[in-house]
């Protein structure tokens, strides 16, 4: 009897261990992502936060021939050209009780042949309720190119520069904008002056109103901006100047058949050129913002301006074409025999067979007009692209 008790007990004791085991064991908890749409298409919560993301990309390849006649050189000169760029889009957003908070990165690498491989930041901000802090577009800049401008650009300023700014919304479409921006990013050079500029003192200061509207948006800007001299070892060190320019430009969404855009933009400067212009000059004719003059020993600065103007219209769903020109204007009455202007247009036609791929070709041309006194001649440059684009 005890024998038989003993062994009962035993196989009791495995049949409860064996139905231990087989009991269904809790899983980890897991962690979803989550769609968000409250800022549009394309964004998750980020897993334990109540962070959005939206990470994508674009992939772009060129193809291009050029021609000019400031060489002197032509078998040596690149009349063609393969470039390659990717590019890595990285956009977080989320609501605070102090407005919204943004981040953004823009991060692309672009492979030419000839002229090898680089890798461009192009914007990486903040932005929480009113205020930026980082890289992104000058608060300056307003008109955006209908057209690619891959190689020759229009009398617009573009320009990515660290920033420091602050936007107020009026209301009913209405906004304002100050913003501390990198000096060292709008420098032209100062002319017949060694030393060159000097250390960075100060900012750039911008401002700009704006209006936001169905029919488009308008804007009108301003930006002071410090000629500051480098030291002379050879004499006396003349005076820095304040540079100065204000602009203005419109964008219309006009009620055509299909859907076409247009927007027109000018600009004034005295020694702050590369406001007026993103590419002042070329081959030989060179832009400064001011002239080192010795019979005075003070820097004359440089007076421009440019006016653009560009359209677009959506002739199918697919099929579009865009046009784009300006001219820009550059003089220094310390060195007049260095004035020219500047003559750039564009023109495009882009297909998209599917959503997020583009394929086109655009032409641009550039004339330069020298000054009566000047020992320069005129001369022209033109491109051809030829585009394969897909962002996703």
């Amino acid at each position: 009897m005890k024998r038989w008790l003993l062994g009962a007990g035993i196989a009791g004791l495995a049949l409860g261990t064996a139905s231990a085991a087989d009991l269904p064991v809790a899983p980890e908890p897991i962690d979803y992502v989550r769609v968000c749409d409250a800022f549009g298409a394309g964004y998750y919560y980020i897993p334990g936060t109540d962070t959005c993301l939206r990470i994508h990309g674009r992939v772009r390849v060129d193809y291009r021939y050029f021609d000019t006649d400031f060489t002197t050189n032509w078998r040596n000169y690149n009349s063609t050209g393969f470039r390659a760029r990717g590019y890595i889009y990285m956009d977080s957003r989320s609501n605070t009780e102090f407005g919204l908070l943004r981040t953004f990165n823009e991060i692309y690498v672009t492979s030419d042949s000839p002229g090898g491989n680089r890798l461009t930041l192009n914007h990486s901000f903040v932005q929480l309720g009113g205020f930026t802090f980082g890289k992104t577009q000058s608060f300056f800049d307003f008109v955006e190119y209908v057209t690619w401008a891959a190689i020759y650009y229009p009398a617009v300023s573009d320009l990515k520069t660290p920033v420091a700014a602050y936007t107020h919304a009026f209301g009913n479409g209405f906004s304002g904008s100050l913003s501390l921006e990198s000096a060292d990013e709008r420098r032209l050079g100062i002319g017949n002056y060694g030393p060159g500029y000097g250390g960075t003192k100060y900012p750039d200061m911008v401002a700009n109103l704006r209006v936001d509207k169905g029919w488009g948006s308008a804007q009108v800007m301003g930006a002071l901006h410090q000629v500051w001299t480098g030291a002379n070892p050879a004499g006396v060190t003349p005076d820095s100047d304040l540079g100065w320019t204000i602009g203005a430009g419109v964008t219309f969404d006009m009620s055509l058949p299909g859907e076409t855009s247009a927007n027109l933009s000018g600009s004034y400067s005295q020694g702050a050129v590369a406001y007026v212009t993103s590419s002042p000059g070329g081959g030989p004719f060179e832009a400064y913002d001011g002239v080192y003059d010795p019979a005075t020993n003070e820097v004359d600065t440089s007076e421009a301006w440019g006016v653009s103007g560009g359209i677009t219209h959506n002739w199918t769903p697919t099929l579009s074409t865009a046009l784009q020109g300006g001219y820009f204007s550059y003089a220094n009455d310390a060195a007049p025999s260095g004035d020219f202007g500047q003559w750039s247009a564009q023109g495009n036609i882009v297909w998209a067979p599917v959503a997020g791929l583009i394929i086109g070709t655009e032409l641009e041309y550039q004339y330069y007009d020298a000054s009566s006194s000047s020992a320069l001649g005129d001369g022209d440059n033109l491109a051809a692209i030829f585009r394969v684009q897909k962002t996703y």
